[in-house]
Parts: structure tokens; C-alpha cells; sequence
């Protein structure tokens, strides 16, 4: 994970269970030992940058500590902000999302929000606690996000389950790679689907997960050449 930066955003509109997923939060920060820089932001209506993007991780927790619970949920807003934010920065970008509940107040759509980090390669991962799943299009669209950018959603019951879903987040990125390919000629500037398959009997214990698709870039690429990020379980 060496040269990767980790946003992290958090909802602050719970008030039951805040502290417990604070230690969770926490607890994931510490452990992303191989992460060049951190940053955390929490949302409600409104984004707010509590620890800038740093290499410095006990700044990240007392960001995480000193977040208090709010009223709103605007993820989709916040979250759009978030990758723009990211992908300013060079090098490899993940971003987590930690939520307690469906989006109640942006105006945003999260198709958008989607196309952006799909366009920038940043892969979404996403955990929830189970009022998510009370509104099955909030979760469908959960699914959806994450699976776009080549992250994973995660719906937790208990703060022992969030603890576990940022165990695996941590997993994956331990084992984040870039890649990179030069497709054939092709007119079609929109979007491209791609699809990652590990080939040979010995390579069948492996999960690949990747972004299934881009968009060229030919600002940064020559000849449409594009990473995709892969996580291997």
C-alpha cells in the first residue's frame, strides 16, 4: 500500500453506538501502517475537513475523536467532494466510507458521484450499519458505488462487525496493485468496461476485484493507455 492515500469519511449523523464506531474509526487509522497519508473528514449537511491529509496519524485521531453527532446526511454531496479532493493528489487513492444510514439531504445523485471516482480510479469501499438496509435502494446503491470502483460495501449489525468489515478494507489494501494496458484503437471516448481474470489452475484460490471500467484520459495517457486497481483476496 506504499504510496497510497486514504480519505476517510464519516457520517456524524448518529447519536446511539457514536462512541463505538469512533473506536472503530480510530482503530483503522492506527493500523494503516503502510499508507504514505491520512486525512478524515466527517459529514451531515455539511463536509467538514477534520484532519487534512497527513502522514501524521495521531492528527487523524483526535479528528476522529473530536467529532461530535449531527442532524443530516448528505453523503452524497460529501462524498463528491471527497474525490474531487483525492483526486488532486497523485499516486494511488482509496477512499472509506463509514455511514449509519440512508442519504437524506444531498443533492447530489450517486451516479455522479460514481462517474467521478470511476473516472479517477479511486476505488470506494463503504461500510453501514443496518439502518441502511431499512431502505433497500440505499443499499442497492451502496452496492453499486463500491462495485464500480473496484471497493466493496459492508453492512455491519454491531460494532464488533465494523470493527471486522475495517479489518478487511485494511486486507484489501495490503494488497492494492496498479496496472496498466494499451487497448486497441478505439473512437469510442466514453466509457470502456473492462474485465480482470486470473489465468491458470494454480491462480483459481485467488479473487481478483477490479474497477470495471474507465474512461480515457489522453491529458494524462498516450494512446489511451489506463491503470486499473486490483485486490486479490
Amino acid at each position: 500500500m506504499s504510496g497510497t492515500v486514504c480519505p476517510t469519511l464519516v457520517s456524524n449523523y448518529m447519536y446511539r453506538g457514536f462512541v463505538f464506531a469512533q473506536d472503530a474509526i480510530a482503530d483503522f487509522v492506527r493500523s494503516l501502517e503502510r499508507a504514505d497519508k491520512v486525512a478524515f473528514y466527517s459529514y451531515s449537511r455539511d463536509l467538514y475537513r477534520a484532519a487534512a491529509l497527513t502522514s501524521d496519524r495521531s492528527e487523524v485521531v483526535r479528528g476522529v475523536r473530536t467529532s461530535v453527532a449531527g442532524d443530516d446526511a448528505a453523503l452524497y454531496n460529501s462524498l463528491l467532494l471527497t474525490v474531487q479532493d483525492a483526486g488532486q493528489r497523485p499516486g494511488r487513492k482509496v477512499i472509506v466510507v463509514f455511514s449509519n444510514g440512508p442519504d437524506n439531504s444531498s443533492m447530489v445523485p450517486p451516479e455522479d458521484v460514481a462517474e467521478l471516482a470511476q473516472s479517477a480510479g479511486i476505488p470506494i469501499y463503504m461500510i453501514s450499519t443496518t439502518e441502511a438496509q431499512l431502505e433497500p435502494v440505499s443499499t442497492a446503491v451502496f452496492d453499486r458505488m463500491s462495485a464500480a470502483t473496484g471497493g466493496k460495501a459492508y453492512f455491519a449489525k454491531s460494532w464488533r462487525d465494523e470493527k471486522k468489515a475495517f479489518a478487511s478494507i485494511r486486507d484489501d489494501l495490503a494488497h492494492l496493485y496498479s496496472f496498466s494496458y494499451y487497448p486497441k484503437p478505439n473512437p469510442n471516448r466514453g466509457w470502456r468496461s473492462i474485465k480482470v481474470q486470473l489465468v491458470g489452475d494454480r491462480l483459481k484460490k485467488y479473487h481478483v476485484r477490479t474497477r470495471n471500467g474507465y474512461r480515457p484520459r489522453p491529458n494524462r495517457f498516450s494512446t489511451g493507455n489506463v491503470p486499473a486497481e486490483s485486490v486479490p483476496n
